[in-house]
């Protein structure tokens, strides 16, 4: 029996083990679970900056720039042209490489100099305001009459009318059109034609105070010297606008060559003179009225007690603070080794005659020049810091021109100390304007150079000064004071330009010198669209 059972319990086991097993393999397989997979985050889109890289007038940059990722570090380089040197990035650097990081919109521009000027230049292609091409082409060429006008923070370029002088008789010549041009961030980018108010023949001096502006037309049409009448015109600026009036009548039109503002009547209302002692009284109407000078050579009812030619420069001025404004005079004469050469005059008013009459006249005519020399604008400040206002004189002759200083000696007298006379073929100047030019507490001379019809000097314009034949020189335009009333001519570094002008005028800006005028050399007259085209340029002399 034993035997027997032990296949059977082998089997059993192995029946045991096969089921146990086999019962593994059939019991169902637990129910799958389906992973979704995340998405994957994508990476975030990096912030874009735009960077702007421009080059002002004089050079080029290494980029223009584009638009970059945040971060991204660009190095730009400023390159100047020839005769230019790098001045400085918009954003204040120094450094003609500049690296620059983006973390925000960014635009520069690189500057230069034109050297050791800052440079601008503004171009239009004026339409002819119905006149003709001589007029406008000599309005915006030879104008020896522009100036710069500065109120409330705005600048004007007036640029009077210029008649075709050639005419033989003034009523066969129009008027010429004034233009204004405005000054902004960009220069002089705009202008305006004035109307028929602000018409001129030709412009020579001006007058100005804070609040308005006369220009004295001197007309010099023909060969009748007789005939050379023209008007004083009134500007008053606005902002944008500029209101234009006729001060005198057509009865009353004179040679206005210069003009002067000032009170020559103690009321407190400032009166307009004119050459010939033509007297325009202000009076509470804004209006002036007219005082002729027929018997201006001491006549009872004269103005003035003058004893000498009428004189084509003088200047109201309060030189002794009574309120009322003296006379200074000088003679436009050919009469060397006379009393009247060179000579220099005060007129003072005297209540009881009720006139102006002479309490000084320089006597030593040969002590700054040995040649008769003419005046033809007279300003009047302080140049040495004495407290006592000074007077200065531009003259001219066939030969060339000059400018000259008379110190006040605090009692209505006044004696010559500076004088500087130049050559036609060394420098051309018409008249001078005066301001620090240097910030150094004295007040400098600054000349308004011309060309004398384009011809080479040695020290303005010449043909040296350019690789295209022309260019011009600035050193002799400014003449820095020592604080004593003596001048020196500005030399610590060339100011030379390839750029030229007939003209410039010269002003303070902020601080620094600037002159501007109208470079000539591009006009280009297209006689289809009866148009010319004109760059005005701007030239900024930091010398300070």
């Amino acid at each position: 029996m034993k035997r027997a059972l032990l296949p059977i319990a082998l089997v059993t086991l192995v029946s045991v083990l096969i089921y146990s097993c086999s019962s593994d393999d059939d019991d169902p397989a637990p129910p799958s679970v389906i992973q979704t997979p995340e998405p994957e985050t994508p990476a975030p889109t990096p912030t874009q900056y735009t960077l702007t890289v421009s080059a002002k007038e004089g050079g080029t940059v290494s980029s223009e720039g584009g638009t970059y990722d945040e971060g991204t570090q660009i190095t730009i380089n400023a390159n100047p042209d020839n005769n230019y040197q790098f001045v400085s990035w918009s954003n204040g650097s120094t450094d003609p490489s500049i690296l620059i990081t983006l973390a925000e919109d960014i635009s520069i521009a690189a500057n230069f100099r034109l050297n050791g000027m800052i440079f601008t230049r503004n171009s239009f292609n004026i339409i002819n305001p119905n006149q003709r091409k001589i007029d406008l082409t000599s309005t915006l060429d030879m104008n020896p009459g522009i100036f710069v006008y500065q109120k409330n923070n705005f600048k004007y370029l007036i640029v009077p009318g210029v008649s075709d002088i050639g005419r033989p008789i003034r009523e066969t010549a129009p008027k010429g059109k004034t233009f204004v041009f405005y000054k902004d961030n960009n220069g002089w980018s705009d202008y305006s034609i004035e109307n028929d108010e602000a018409s001129t023949w030709v412009i020579r001096n001006f007058d100005s105070n804070s609040d308005f502006f006369i220009l004295g037309d001197a007309n010099e049409i023909g060969d009748d010297w007789s005939n050379w009448k023209g008007d004083i015109i009134k500007g008053t600026p606005n902002e944008r606008k500029i209101l234009w009036e006729r001060v005198n009548s057509i009865e009353q039109m004179g040679f206005y060559h210069d003009v002067s503002i000032g009170n020559v009547n103690s009321d407190d209302i400032l009166d307009i003179l004119g050459v010939g002692f033509k007297v325009f009284l202000g009076n509470n109407n804004g209006g002036y009225d007219f005082i002729g000078s027929q018997d201006v050579y001491g006549g009872d009812d004269a103005f003035i007690d003058y004893r000498f030619n009428p004189p084509l420069a003088f200047e109201l001025y309060d030189f002794d603070g009574d309120g009322l404004d003296e006379i200074v005079s000088a003679d436009y004469r050919e009469s060397y080794g006379t009393q009247e050469s060179n000579r220099v005059s005060i007129h003072k008013h005297n209540i009881e005659e009720k006139k102006f009459k002479e309490v000084f006249t320089s006597n030593s005519p040969t002590e700054l020049f040995n040649e008769d020399l003419h005046a033809t604008s007279i300003q009047v400040y302080d140049f040495n810091n004495d407290g006592n206002s000074d007077i200065s004189v531009a003259r001219e002759n066939s030969s060339g021109e000059s400018f000259e200083i008379w110190i006040n000696n605090g009692d209505l007298s006044f004696t010559p100390i500076f004088s500087k006379k130049f050559e036609c073929n060394q420098f051309n100047m018409l008249e001078f304007e005066v301001f620090d030019a240097n910030s150094d507490g004295n007040l400098d001379i600054i000349l308004r150079p011309e060309t004398c019809g384009g011809q080479p000097t040695e020290s303005f314009l010449y043909s040296s000064y350019s690789e295209n034949g022309r260019g011009l020189k600035l050193n002799d335009c400014i003449w820095l004071n020592d604080g004593t009333g003596n001048f020196n001519v500005y030399s610590d570094k060339e100011l030379i330009s390839p750029l030229w002008t007939s003209y410039l005028f010269p002003y303070l800006e902020n601080g620094v010198l600037h002159f501007v005028g109208f470079e000539f050399e591009s006009y280009e007259y297209d006689d289809e669209n009866n148009s010319l085209k004109i760059d005005v340029i701007d030239f900024g002399v930091d010398i300070r």
